[in-house]
């Protein structure tokens, strides 16, 4: 009963995260093909906005959390050995936090 509630979050979080990544993807993609013919200092520009580093950190941490989520999921159904699936959970959730940390720091060390 516990792993079928646990399946059930994992399955709300991962539409959540897509529901979100679908609009800031686009909003996203839209601005690339405007920066991508932009110099450095008009890029860092767009970051300095509290909104566009706001959007984009929302962006890039539903990602990464759905990816984890999808990870997770495709290690549960294929993987067989316990203790593989623990190494495998592990290496990958560390990383994932790794990465958000990483984001968190630029986007500060950008805006402020």
């Amino acid at each position: 009963v516990s792993s079928m509630k646990d399946y059930k979050t994992k399955w709300l979080f991962q539409r959540l995260t897509a529901f979100v990544m679908i609009p800031l993807t686009f909003w996203f993609i839209y601005h690339c093909v405007n920066l991508s013919s932009q110099t450095y200092e008009e890029i860092n520009l767009f970051f300095f906005s509290k909104l566009n580093a706001s959007l984009f950190f929302i962006l890039m941490i539903s990602m990464l959390y759905h990816s984890k989520l999808g990870c997770e999921t495709i290690i549960q159904d294929y993987i067989k050995s316990e203790s593989l699936k623990k190494i495998i959970n592990f290496t990958i959730s560390v990383s994932i936090y790794l990465f958000m940390i990483l984001i968190f720091l630029s986007l500060l060390t950008l805006t402020f």
